[in-house]
């Protein structure tokens, strides 16, 4: 019975009985089986050994469209007639003539997908998957048993998770993830010097100045006026696609060098052409542009990415609206990044010039009181601004100097929880953001228990957040670390949770306390019935797992009041409270951090 569906059966802790009453072992009583089958949530029919219907639950009139339902008496094939999903029907599903060679060949239990057509004012084909038990007594075949799962909103949501995880939800356009992987495509394809692209890649002038004076909201807009101007300049052959906050990637099917020239120039005009009007303000953007030939000697596609970047980072230097084709100078330009980015984070480091910020996670169901604090970390510039840490965090982590941030943050933190503490007898509980390569590195547990006991901080407050991605990516250090620690009394997050398509499968594995559910799918989920359906089945697992539910993006009161009314245990976002700096505690015993 390995292929017969008893997941739904399972759920209700009936598979014992049902098999009971239907397998072979056992004599056959529908009778003290209906029971059992009406509580399924699949459509259950069984007939004889002929194809007449002995019994179907109330579920296959809910799908059927017929109050009535399939009568006992009438002939299956007859009664549920079933389709492709071209509308046409397909042959019978059990054979109608049964003599001993086809009774010995049939299978014991086969699955394949369908269509349904519903009856009503307006018929539809509804998607099912089809699974048929044949029942045995020794050679004697004595019934069938069907089983059919409504597939619809399973299909739809299969294929939405399989977007949403190739193309960025804000422009429409395929993600970094999806170009890289057709970028490295190309570049298999390239056999002979005949098969040439050319790959552009593309930074947007002044986007973060109307992020901070317009507002986020004014930022999206732009972007995506911005990319319906520039694919106006693309054939249908070249692959568009979003690589950062306001970086793009555009590869040029089928291109020379001087054909991409000429697609540059059209990009170029177009970008000048464009004008942003928000709320009686107008605005103005440039792009700088870097360029790469692929061709058969071209290197792997992540390589071939840095240096359009890298390129393109030459042509911003340049000034506005400037073009620069890849050369052999990316020491060059890998120096001049480093003694930036690379240089002041050291500085900051150096001359403690990072800053704690902190955002609210509160309880849904306890009057939205504050149940922990989330750190966030920026930097002050050597003018006195704070630096957002989109800004810098990313070249920490590409340069190595992440560990250290994350040092820098927990000592930090700690002492602040120490003084909290020493203060009021309590204090809040944190949760603190662990990189994967602090996660991969083998002391740093260590590091963090000595810290902790040095500073004395009840560990019950400390909790850690991990991304699922750097958590699968260095599962076995993770769990080293996760144990370590849960071991001392601390509690872990899994943080971006949904996101990947692998998540489920690692799930069991990573002992965490609560689920982060990634804001893409909570911040549209009023709107979006997909969203929705995935905030609803991610809070649904976790609860069956003892964990608890955050929802990240939660911005307006319908929003909490939806994650409430779902289940979902806390949440954080804007509408609740945005990140602010750690208030001051004065402790003449422990030096300011």
């Amino acid at each position: 019975m390995t292929e017969f569906d008893r997941k739904s059966v399972e759920y209700l802790g009936l598979l014992e009985q049902v098999e009971d009453e239907l397998m072979p072992a056992a004599e056959l009583s529908l009778l003290a089986a209906e029971a059992a089958l009406g509580e399924i949530a699949d459509g259950v029919i069984v007939t004889d050994a002929r194809g007449h219907i002995t019994y179907s639950n109330p579920l296959i009139s809910e799908m059927t469209g017929d109050l009535v339902g399939l009568l006992p008496g009438q002939q299956l094939d007859e009664s549920l007639p079933l389709y492709d999903r071209d509308g046409q029907r397909l042959p019978p599903l059990l054979p109608p003539v049964l003599d001993e060679d086809i009774v010995a060949a049939l299978p014991c239990a086969r699955e394949f997908g369908a269509c349904l057509r519903r009856s009503g004012r307006e018929p539809e084909l509804l998607d099912i998957s089809v699974q048929i038990l044949a029942v045995r007594d020794g050679a004697q075949l004595q019934n069938f048993v069907l089983v059919l799962r409504n597939t619809s909103t399973a299909r739809r949501i299969s294929s939405r998770l399989s977007w949403q995880t190739s193309h960025d939800s804000l422009t429409r356009l395929p993600n970094r993830q999806y170009f890289e992987s057709e970028l490295q495509s190309a570049v298999a394809e390239c056999l002979d010097k005949r098969q040439h692209h050319v790959l552009l890649y593309l930074d947007v002038y002044q986007f973060k100045v109307i992020n901070d004076t317009l507002g986020y909201a004014a930022g999206d807009q732009l972007l995506v006026q911005l990319v319906t101007q520039l694919q106006r300049c693309l054939s249908s052959a070249d692959l568009f696609a979003r690589v950062g906050s306001d970086e793009f990637a555009i590869l040029l099917r089928d291109c020379t060098v001087e054909e991409a020239r000429r697609v540059v120039t059209r990009l170029r005009e177009a970008v000048q052409r464009f004008a942003f009007h928000w709320e009686g303000n107008d605005s103005r953007v440039a792009v700088s542009i870097g360029a790469v030939a692929v061709d058969q000697h071209a290197p792997p596609a992540g390589q071939l990415l840095a240096s359009a970047n890298d390129a393109c980072c030459a042509a911003r230097d340049q000034g506005r609206n400037r073009v620069k084709l890849f050369s052999d100078s990316r020491k060059v330009l890998e120096k001049r990044r480093q003694t930036s980015w690379v240089a002041e984070i050291h500085a900051a480091l150096r001359e403690d010039r990072l800053l704690l910020y902190r955002q609210p996670v509160v309880a849904l169901r306890d009057s939205l009181r504050v149940h922990h604090y989330e750190i966030l970390v920026r930097m002050r510039g050597r003018d006195g601004s704070v630096i957002s840490p989109g800004l810098f965090l990313p070249a920490a982590e590409r340069y190595g100097l992440i560990e250290e941030v994350d040092r820098w943050v927990i000592r930090h933190i700690f002492a602040y929880m120490a003084r909290e503490q020493r203060q009021t007898g309590g204090g809040f509980s944190y949760a603190i953001n662990i990189s994967g390569l602090s996660l991969g590195d083998e002391t740093f547990a260590d590091f963090v228990l000595r810290e902790l006991t040095e500073a004395g901080v009840a560990p019950s407050r400390v909790q850690f957040e991990i991304t699922e991605t750097s958590a699968i990516n260095n599962l076995e250090r993770a769990l080293i670390f996760i144990h370590k620690l849960r071991a001392a009394g601390c509690s872990f997050a899994l943080d971006d949770f949904g996101r990947g398509v692998s998540s489920l499968a690692y799930l069991r594995q990573l002992p965490v306390d609560y689920l982060k559910i990634d804001g893409s799918f909570v911040r549209n989920m009023l709107d979006d019935e997909i969203d929705s359906a995935m905030v609803s089945t991610v809070d649904h697992l976790a609860k069956h797992m003892g964990i608890s539910t955050i929802a990240e993006y939660a911005e307006t009161p319908e929003l909490l009041e939806k994650l409430r009314l779902m289940g979902v245990d806390y949440a954080q976002g804007f509408g609740i409270a945005a990140a602010s700096c750690l208030p001051e505690i004065s402790d003449p015993r422990s030096p300011q951090p």
